[in-house]
């Protein structure tokens, strides 16, 4: 049977090939741009550049087995390189073999040892191994060799915030927004850092930035309610948990926590109302406040 496809293919040289599966990948064609790759091996397998951008595609296309086995297959080709350890490494992270991923950043950084996003993807495996310790260590590597790097500062400051080092965690996340003021993220952290710290109205601040930039951030707008909790002032609370409960009415917490504010605000039917809805959706808490507060 006539293919069309493969004559093209066969009429253009491996780099074509792969300048083409590269453009492709950019404009997030990742099926079409595999198929180049695959066009490209089959001209030379020898080549370690189809496999590696082929791995990169087969990683966008959540097929973790064969973009290690890609990656896997350049670094026998290519043994001195840094950039595939690193990329195999950022595989294995998604797939949350978080030691396989650090040995891997490990091998990167011997052959490359300023090498700022190994430094900053170590750090994030060991973090999401709840070694925040260590993970503080491989952030503070990685802003030594980029010292502008606001995701570093970022997620070195949520390790010191689970290190319950609090003053840290807010000049770590001062410097990222610093160098980084659109990210709600950031404002919502330093937020959380200023309330554990007791600096309710910097933290009131700071929710309020990160819902300005991302309205929709329920856990962010909670916390901003808390605050407000903490301030004493129960009516501003409560409105931001009606804001929660227009979009997830069902969200057990939230009505748990209006009850609260009702209580203190002289409300005995709303605050009785709200925690018999939470106990029914199985809050132990909300019950326990139905039996102290509404007999």
């Amino acid at each position: 049977m006539f293919d069309a496809n493969s004559v093209t293919a066969q009429s253009k040289t491996q780099k074509e090939l792969i300048t083409s599966g590269i453009t492709k990948a950019k404009l997030g064609d990742y099926k079409q741009a595999l198929k180049d790759f695959d066009n490209a091996i089959l001209l030379d397998t020898s080549e370690a550049e189809p496999y590696y951008n082929r791995g990169i595609v087969r990683s966008e296309l959540k097929d973790y087995g064969g973009a290690i086995a890609d990656f896997s297959r350049v670094i026998n080709m290519k043994p001195a390189h840094a950039e595939p350890y690193f990329n195999r490494g950022l595989v294995r992270d998604l797939i949350l073999d978080h030691a396989g991923a650090i040995r891997d950043y490990n091998k990167a950084l011997a052959l490359k040892p300023d090498y700022p996003e190994a430094w900053h993807n170590m750090g994030l495996a060991y973090f999401d191994m709840n070694n925040y310790a260590e993970a503080v260590k491989d952030f503070t590597r990685a802003l030594q060799s980029a010292p502008v790097f606001p995701e570093a500062y970022y997620n070195r400051g949520l390790s010191y915030f689970n290190l319950q080092d609090m003053n840290r965690a807010i000049e770590d996340f001062d410097k990222a927004i610093q160098y980084d003021s659109l990210q709600s993220e950031y404002y919502s952290s330093r937020g959380a850092a200023q309330a554990a710290a007791g600096f309710y109205e910097k933290a009131l601040l700071d929710f309020s930035t990160a819902l300005n930039i991302n309205s929709a951030d329920i856990p962010t707008r909670m916390n901003k309610a808390l605050a407000l909790m903490y301030l004493k002032k129960y009516s501003d609370a409560i409105e931001e948990y009606n804001l929660v409960l227009q979009i997830n009415p069902g969200d057990v917490e939230c009505l748990m926590q209006r009850g609260v504010a009702r209580h203190f605000l002289g409300d005995k039917t709303g605050a009785c109302n709200d925690w018999t809805l939470a106990s029914e959706r199985g809050s132990e808490k909300a019950g326990s406040y139905k039996v102290k507060f509404c007999q």
